[in-house]
């Protein structure tokens, strides 16, 4: 049953150092291309919107869109779709939250915002390219809780480039601060075809080592839950049990359509994306040729590496029985990963223990290989 749609906006309004999403800086008869080429896409699968529980309109960066613009695409999502005990969410850049556009949001139902923060500090934050101040944090926030939306998530990195663990802490201080729910806490990561990768390919810049990183993830976890918030899934922590609904749906392996270009969807067991260029996407829904294409997908191996994303982790029996098998003898290494104190198995189900999640990807790996 389909219970969740992705909408993609691709569209910023300057491209960060370090981002590998489908984005672009468009002129505005570009952006309305797209938007007109994205309802068409919308009506198509109508028939399908009949169980949501969530809508989330991702970039890029949504708000980039002109109120004329988020109007359009707003007003024609909620008329065709029961808003009733939806989440609906959408990304944000702090610049673009003016009291206009985020009461324009309010009225449109949204009622879940994640504001891309990334770092207070702004010797970084001119480094990642971001286009916005400490001071547009906080008018953001303030602007957001004006208006009555107050589950609000904020995207967050470590391990920046020539960052300090003072300037961490500095940065934990600051976001722990504002009246928020929910925070989604990222290590940077080298990226192809991103600036970042070029300086980092020049020789112009060097990345923190696996130590230092662990060393930062650790101060990350320890701060966020001493402040009372939850660590529900590795890089996401929330307050008052406001986890975001639409990423569990991806977590647990749920049917989602995406809708944009570079979307992905997971429909009757299969995984489609959406053809990349905005170009190519706005000719192909306008000619009514084909956008969407399917790819394999490893059931098993997803929902294993998926779902120990969450701290609660994997029932094991139900793993067993839904695909047949024995999952430890079919990964006979997790024996080692339990006695190494990496994972643990709780009451059935297998996840991960602190010293595990510092090491997340060596485990990952091994389901990839079997």
């Amino acid at each position: 049953m389909l219970t969740a749609l992705y909408i993609h906006i691709p569209f910023c309004n300057q491209i960060c150092t370090y981002c590998d999403f489908v984005k672009e800086v468009a002129s505005l008869e570009k952006k309305n291309d797209y938007i007109n080429a994205l309802i068409r896409e919308f009506d198509s699968h109508v028939d399908k919107y009949g169980n949501l529980k969530t809508i989330y309109i991702g970039g890029g960066t949504p708000t980039s869109l002109s109120i004329e613009q988020l109007t359009k695409l707003l007003s024609h999502i909620t008329s065709q779709i029961n808003m009733d005990g939806v989440e609906f969410s959408i990304e944000s850049n702090p610049n673009d939250l003016s009291y206009e556009k985020v009461l324009l949001l309010k009225e449109f139902g949204i009622n879940r915002i994640s504001v891309g923060v990334q770092t207070f500090n702004e010797d970084h934050l001119q480094f990642l390219n971001r286009n916005h101040s400490q001071k547009d944090i906080y008018n953001a926030i303030d602007n957001l809780h004006k208006v009555g939306i107050t589950n609000i998530n904020v995207d967050m990195i470590f391990s920046l480039v020539n960052q300090t663990t003072k300037e961490l802490e500095e940065d934990l201080k600051r976001v722990t601060e504002l009246d928020i729910k929910h925070i989604s806490y990222y290590s940077l990561i080298l990226e192809e075809r991103t600036r970042l990768m070029h300086l980092y390919n020049k020789g112009e810049i060097s990345i923190n080592d696996e130590d230092k990183e662990g060393l930062m993830y650790n101060i990350v976890l320890d701060y966020l839950v001493k402040e009372g918030f939850k660590h529900y899934e590795i890089s996401n922590f929330c307050k008052d049990n406001l986890e975001s609904k639409h990423n569990v749906v991806y977590w647990t392996n749920k049917e989602y359509l995406g809708l944009g270009a570079g979307a992905h969807s997971l429909l009757d067991n299969k995984r489609y994306y959406n053809i990349a260029s905005v170009k190519k996407y706005i000719e192909g829904i306008n000619n009514e040729t084909i956008v969407k294409t399917s790819y394999d997908r490893n059931e098993l191996e997803e929902e294993l590496i998926m779902g120990l994303r969450l701290l609660d982790g994997i029932n094991v029996s139900d793993i067993n029985q839904k695909y047949n098998i024995d999952l430890f003898q079919k990964y006979d290494k997790l024996h080692y990963f339990i006695e190494e104190n990496l994972l643990q198995l709780d009451k059935g189900y297998l996840k991960f223990t602190k010293k595990g999640l510092f090491v997340g990807n060596i485990i990952f790996g091994h389901f990839l290989e079997g």
